[in-house]
């Protein structure tokens, strides 16, 4: 043997063995407060450890700067692996080809999405295609200060969904009832937290509404419920005057609004108050039956990836590892995805909240009484919202009423839901 022979086979040894032993990080883009990443961290570090897969995590600000950054990447040719802290939005991204189609590698691997709250899985799919695993959903849920129902001489809101007497029109009147006047006339505490919705995508499904056909094609935004709905939010402020025009979080959390309604995302913060003595409750009935909004979320591969072995070994480790599955959607203010978690999502908030928080309410939601935000799917989403926002905005300051504001609009969006099937 020629010599030096022998160090240079035992150097390609050496590196072929590091080579497997290092396997190829997973660059993980997500959105967050600096809490919430570290949480993220701290599953992601579980997973290292028991599967020697890195995980590298890209952070941006918003959901939307997210993709934008997402966008970017891959036009420069440096593609990410996965994106999480994804919900009904991806259908503009995987119309284009950007995500990875899961069905494949679902049935390649044998996995059962039977264990998985069956609207989340539904809900990230386009024409029967599973773009994204779901690890859990974010709901809008309503929340209730019993201590201010206590002081009214109120019973406390039902327990139950469809409940015959929580009419919208109970609301109001109970909301009257839980606002509170200075000497002067001004208002110390509201029945309501101020625009009580995210935002004006979620407003139309309890009055049995909905912005979008089913196919995506039809805007139904001058549809009698979806008018209704973003009328009583005006009305709530200046008729009456029970509700403040900002602040959906601020008051509830301050004490000086009694009923609000928010997403899950918020719970974490909600906990630090421990002054304010809370409970979930059901949205109120307008017609015979009731839904709210709520995002289902998960994590998407993206086409453009060169690391999907190992990014799909995260993505099924976050929908279907229990531990893993369940803090990472506590972490991330949602309901965990496997159904096998819905006791233990229970047990975490009963035991750093109260044994009297009713959590069945929030489950009950998410299985049962949900409803997908199909707009967010359209492809020409992000330019709907840039137009709705500034629509209810004219209507929260009583500008217009919504009848008007709306079908003003009308024309445009549709013209844009058009387009955008043109070029998809």
């Amino acid at each position: 043997m020629r010599r030096g022979a022998l160090p240079l086979i035992a150097c390609l040894v050496l590196w072929s063995v590091a080579a497997h032993a290092a396997p190829r990080p997973i660059q993980y883009v997500v959105h967050g407060s600096s809490e919430r990443i570290d949480a993220y961290r701290a599953v992601f570090d579980r997973f290292t450890a028991e599967t020697g897969i890195p995980v590298e995590v890209q952070v941006s600000g918003s959901q939307q700067e997210k993709w934008d950054k997402v966008l970017v990447n891959v036009a420069g040719g440096v593609s990410p692996d996965i994106v999480g802290g994804v919900s009904v939005e991806f259908g503009e991204f995987a119309s284009i080809g950007l995500l990875l189609p899961l069905d494949d590698l679902i049935r390649r691997d044998g996995l059962d999405l039977s264990t998985l709250v069956p609207p989340f899985v539904e809900a990230l799919q386009v024409d029967g295609v599973q773009y994204l695993l779901p690890y859990g959903g974010s709901l809008l849920t309503m929340f209730y200060n019993l201590d201010h129902f206590n002081e009214a001489g109120l019973a406390p809101p039902p327990t139950e969904w469809n409940t015959p007497e929580w009419t919208y029109s109970a609301f109001v009147e109970t909301a009257k009832k839980l606002t509170v006047r200075n000497p002067n006339g001004s208002v110390a505490r509201y029945g309501v937290s101020g625009r009580y919705w995210d935002s004006w995508i979620t407003l139309p499904y309890p009055f049995g509404g909905r912005w979008i056909s089913d196919d995506l094609k039809t805007f139904l935004g001058t549809e009698p419920e979806a008018v209704a709905s973003l009328q009583s939010l005006q009305d709530l402020i200046h008729v009456h005057q029970v509700m403040p025009n900002a602040g959906a979080t601020t008051e509830f959390f301050n004490g000086t609004a009694a009923m609000a309604g928010f997403g899950t995302w918020y719970l974490q913060s909600l906990i630090q108050r421990p002054e304010v003595n809370w409970s979930f409750m059901p949205w109120f009935r307008v017609k015979e039956t009731t839904r709210a909004a709520m995002n289902p979320i998960g994590s998407t591969i993206l086409a453009s990836s060169e690391n999907i072995e190992n990014a799909w070994e995260l993505v099924k480790y976050l929908t279907w590892n229990e531990e893993a599955n369940r803090d990472y959607a506590i972490a991330a203010g949602a309901i965990p995805s496997l159904l096998a978690n819905l006791p233990a999502w229970r047990s975490y908030w009963e035991t750093v909240a109260g044994p009297h928080i009713n959590t069945q309410v929030v489950i009950d939601q998410a299985v049962s009484h949900g409803a997908i935000i199909q707009i967010r799917k359209s492809p020409a989403f992000w330019r709907i919202n840039d137009i709705m926002n500034s629509t209810a905005n004219q209507v929260l300051a009583n500008r217009k009423p919504a009848s008007i504001a709306l079908g003003e609009v009308a024309p445009q969006i549709q013209n844009l839901i058009d387009d955008a099937f043109k070029y998809n």
